[in-house]
This record gives structure tokens, C-alpha cells and sequence, in this order.
């Protein structure tokens, strides 16, 4: 019997020393360890604009990560200098600045708070018309055509006034004008615009009106920022209809702020 409650007392000391340690690796990992944060690895560059006027955002990106790591990340905020005009080649510092408190309190290690990034990846514009790649000026064309059929309520409620019972509807657009858009300044993004001939029709009643849609960002990235296409009235004089110098109008209204190149609309579609 003796023999037993000796035996009984170690495997119950051996117990609770076991469930000590156990305490004591989980407190360690849990609170006591030095974890390592690389703040390189945690973030993800998001560029906007074009080569020699770009600009760099810095995002953490944690969503893996425990909620303690991602509460301490989301206290980091970077300054990117210089963080304008960028280039494609240009060396640039970014700098964290954090809740140290925090990252003493939980026993975080801090890496690359200061890093050097070299800016790689931005479009160029094109020098000129004769660049864009004839699918890419198709397909601008064919976007800047889908915006009107998917805005055509938008654009007559817009430019007449009607009635709830009055139903009018879209049947003619008439590709018109087109040209490409070549900023004068390297605050504005080159664009392709086309004016239409649009006819309204309700019964024997239409109503006609010249509208001009804008897709900006075209560069040789070849992407269409669809969310970006806006359109406009056209309000040409009676004599540039009459004439069909629709040249003449977008001259008046952005030859300030862009050189203008016409798009020669009918041989686009002949080659297609």
C-alpha cells in the first residue's frame, strides 16, 4: 500500500509539473517570444498614373494574419518620398512610422520600417495616333459605343423633358467624329471621344441630339478603365452640323488642353 500512494504522489507531482510547463510554453509563445514582423512583406504598392507622373500608395496587406499582428498593423502608416512625377527606374524610400507601445507590449520585432523600392511597371503614353494598336483603338470605339446604349435613359431624361407615360426610345446612333486626345499637361491622362448622332424616337415624334463620350487613360498598358467613360452633350452650332465640321467643335472646346489627332473612322471599319 505504501508502495501504491508513493506511486499515486509521483505520477501526481509529474502531473502537475507537465501542466506547469505546458503554461509556461504557452505563455512564452503567446506573450513572452519575440516575433519578427517584416514590414516588406506586409504591404503591397498600388501605383497611380503613368511613367514620369506617377504616384505610389502603400497598403498592408494581413488578412491571414492573427488578429493581434493585424490590430498592430493597422496602427503602421508609410510616407513615400519622393511620391510624385515618378518614373520607371526611379529609387524611392518609404518610411513606417508605428504605435511602439504596442509592438513592445506584444514583443514585436520590427523589420525593413525603412525601405528602398525602385518604380518598375508604368505605362507610357503614346507620342501619337499611329501608335495605339488598331485592335486596342477598336475596342475604345466599341466601349465608348456600349456606354451609350448602357446610359440611353440617363442621357435623353438628361437633355428633355418628358413624362412618366411618355415612352421614348433609342433608335439610331450615329458614329459621327472620333480623335484621339493628347494632353497638353501631365496632370490630365491622354483619352480617345467620339460625338454621335442620337435619334429618340416616341411614336411619330424623335428627337435628335449630338453627344460626345470620353475614355480616358489610353496608354500602352491597352487596358479601357470602363468605370471611367463619361459622356456630354455636344452643343455644335447650327453651321458645324449642317457642314458635319464636328472638327471644328471639339477644336473649340479642348484644343487649350489637348493636342487633337482625327480618327479616320471609316477606314478603321473597312479594315475590320
Amino acid at each position: 500500500m505504501e508502495q501504491d500512494r508513493i506511486k499515486d504522489k509521483a505520477l501526481y507531482f509529474a502531473g502537475i509539473l507537465s501542466m506547469c510547463i505546458l503554461l509556461v510554453s504557452v505563455a512564452y509563445f503567446f506573450f513572452l517570444r519575440t516575433i519578427q514582423i517584416d514590414l516588406q512583406k506586409s504591404i503591397s504598392l498600388h501605383y497611380t498614373g503613368e511613367n514620369g507622373m506617377a504616384s505610389l500608395e502603400v497598403e498592408v496587406i494581413g488578412d491571414d494574419l492573427n488578429q493581434r499582428v493585424q490590430e498592430f498593423l493597422d496602427t503602421v502608416l508609410f510616407e513615400v518620398s519622393p511620391n510624385t512625377n515618378l518614373s520607371n527606374g526611379d529609387v524611392i524610400t518609404i518610411t513606417a512610422t508605428y504605435d511602439e507601445n504596442l509592438a513592445q507590449r506584444y514583443h514585436y520585432e520590427v523589420k525593413n520600417a525603412t525601405m528602398e523600392i525602385t518604380v518598375e511597371g508604368l505605362q507610357d503614353r503614346y507620342a501619337s495616333l499611329e501608335q495605339i494598336d488598331h485592335d486596342y483603338l477598336s475596342a475604345i470605339l466599341d466601349a465608348s459605343e456600349t456606354y451609350v446604349w448602357d446610359h440611353e435613359n440617363d442621357i435623353f431624361s438628361l437633355n428633355h423633358e418628358t413624362s412618366k407615360e411618355e415612352q421614348w426610345e433609342l433608335t439610331r446612333l450615329q458614329p459621327c467624329y472620333g480623335a484621339f486626345l493628347k494632353s497638353k499637361s501631365t496632370s490630365a491622362s491622354d483619352r480617345v471621344i467620339q460625338i454621335y448622332q442620337l435619334d429618340f424616337k416616341q411614336n411619330d415624334q424623335v428627337f435628335t441630339l449630338y453627344y460626345l463620350v470620353c475614355v480616358p487613360e489610353i496608354n500602352d498598358g491597352m487596358e479601357i478603365q470602363t468605370q471611367d467613360i463619361f459622356g456630354e452633350r455636344a452643343y455644335l452650332s447650327d453651321a458645324e452640323i449642317e457642314s458635319g465640321d464636328y472638327a471644328s467643335y471639339v477644336n473649340r472646346v479642348f484644343g487649350q488642353q489637348y493636342q487633337i489627332e482625327s480618327i479616320d473612322l471609316s477606314a478603321l471599319d473597312e479594315s475590320e
